[in-house]
């Protein structure tokens, strides 16, 4: 069947044109409102400026079709074959396009707002001054897609990929990028407030002056994420990465700071006026001229190394029992393992590991401890993110560990007594008060050890909550 005879039985009420073979038709400005091309093979045919409104096109092949300012209002396109289509200013609002093959597609300018758009492929796809207005874009792959200036408020991009998307200038109000992954993506001067992007993974993302204020970012890994000058003002950043990011000048006031690793991030010059970073980890960070005034270093409702996430396997035992696998934060007394005879002692996140602690600030296999032939306990660093110190010196490989030594391991204290490794058990926000621990220094809830604060505001803010051991001081002195 022609296209020519389509239109004729189009016009005499004829609706079912499925599986019709349409290649190269010339098709514009044509009246197919409602039909069924389901199927339909549309390859490099000329819609240009055809009303498709609510027309079936389910598993239709649109490949190199011209589709410039058509009507696809509520069309069903779905698992359609739109492949370098040209839907330059084309309404495509409310259609259906889930699992739609949209690679290199040009969208310039296109009207998708409400469009359903979950499991479609828009890699490299031309989305620039395209409104995405609460369109649903569950698990899409804009790979490489260029969004520059487009508007996405309110849009559904959860678990999504936008690896190495163009991102510049988009309206990204209140959006969901739950899990979705950002990894190189260009988000400079974009607005991204009030944005849902919980264990969203942004390295090396480009976040150059975009609007984050009031943004859901926790448990984001934003690894070497670019953030100069970016406004993250009452932001929530809990569990976030940001080891080696460059957030200079950037906006932090009020931020929810707490748990984040920072280490060797660049924070000069930030405002982090009333942030609250109990448990944060910003080891050998570059803190020069940042605001701190009335920064809190720890959260008055939880224990100051959180220790309500940890637990110890099964071969560590209290003095009155074995404990196995239990939250320990409501034990009031000191527990220990025994490293005698014990071979190779693993700390670590890892389900297999000896002493495991359930926090993200520790590394899977973080290190380890083991028995010499003179029977010393050496221990082992395994190149973990956060180190380890002892004494609060960190641990450059391996070391010989004295008698009483204190060793700290993200916000964990652990002191080595004779053949006994003990593990501080905090009790209503104080340390122990077990006469054995009387030398032990209470934990640290933040880690700045190396890091840089020369010139940095610190009014009202209690360091001996922090770890500073080897930190440049505002005077510019190095403490011990």
């Amino acid at each position: 069947m022609g296209f020519q005879e389509i239109l004729e039985d189009y016009a005499k009420g004829e609706r079912d044109f499925s599986g019709a073979d349409l290649r190269g038709a010339n098709l514009s400005g044509a009246d197919l409102s409602g039909a069924d091309l389901s199927g339909a093979d549309l390859s490099r045919s000329n819609l240009g400026g055809a009303d498709l409104s609510s027309v079936e096109l389910k598993g239709a092949s649109l490949w190199e079709a011209n589709l410039y300012d058509a009507d696809l209002y509520d069309a069903k396109l779905n698992n359609a074959n739109l492949t370098a289509a040209n839907l330059v200013n084309t309404n495509l609002s409310s259609a259906h396009l889930q699992k739609a093959r949209l690679y290199r597609a040009k969208l310039e300018d296109a009207k998708l707002f409400g469009a359903y758009l979950s499991y479609a492929d828009l890699t490299f796809a031309n989305l620039t001054g395209a409104d995405l207005f609460r369109a649903y874009l569950f698990r899409a792959d804009l790979y490489g897609a260029d969004l520059y200036g487009a508007h996405l408020i309110g849009a559904d991009l959860s678990r999504a990929n936008l690896s190495y998307c163009k991102l510049t200038e988009c309206d990204l109000k209140d959006v969901k990028l739950e899990s979705a992954v950002l990894n190189g993506a260009d988000l400079k001067n974009a607005d991204l407030s009030g944005a849902k992007l919980t264990n969203a993974m942004l390295y090396a993302a480009d976040c150059t002056g975009a609007n984050l204020e009031k943004a859901d970012l926790k448990n984001a890994e934003m690894f070497a994420a670019i953030l100069i000058e970016a406004n993250l003002g009452q932001a929530s950043l809990r569990g976030a990465k940001l080891s080696e990011a460059n957030l200079r000048k950037a906006n932090l006031q009020g931020t929810d700071l707490y748990r984040t690793n920072m280490c060797r991030a660049n924070l000069s010059f930030c405002n982090l006026s009333n942030i609250r970073f109990g448990g944060a980890n910003w080891s050998e960070a570059n803190l020069t001229q940042a605001n701190l005034s009335g920064a809190m270093p720890s959260d008055r409702d939880r224990a100051n190394a959180d220790l309500s996430e940890t637990s110890i396997a099964s071969t560590v035992s209290s003095p009155k029992e074995a404990i196995g696998c239990v939250e320990i934060a409501s034990l009031t007394e000191p527990h220990y393992i025994s490293l005698k005879n014990k071979g190779s002692i693993l700390l670590g996140r890892h389900p297999s590991a000896t002493i495991r602690f359930a926090s993200q600030m520790i590394s899977r296999r973080h290190a380890t401890i083991e028995t010499n032939e003179q029977g010393n306990y050496i221990l082992q660093d395994h190149n973990s993110t956060n180190g380890v110190f002892v004494n609060k010196q960190r641990v450059n490989g391996s070391m010989v560990l004295p008698d009483k030594a204190i060793i700290q391991i993200g916000p964990f204290t652990l002191v080595l007594q004779g053949d006994e490794l003990h593990l501080l058990i905090r009790e209503t926000g104080e340390q122990s008060t077990n006469s054995n621990y009387t030398g032990a220094a209470s934990l640290s809830t933040v880690n700045l050890s190396g890091a840089n604060l020369f010139g940095a505001n610190l009014r009202g803010v209690t360091l001996d909550k922090m770890n500073l051991s080897g930190a440049i001081l505002p005077d510019g002195t190095i403490r011990d």
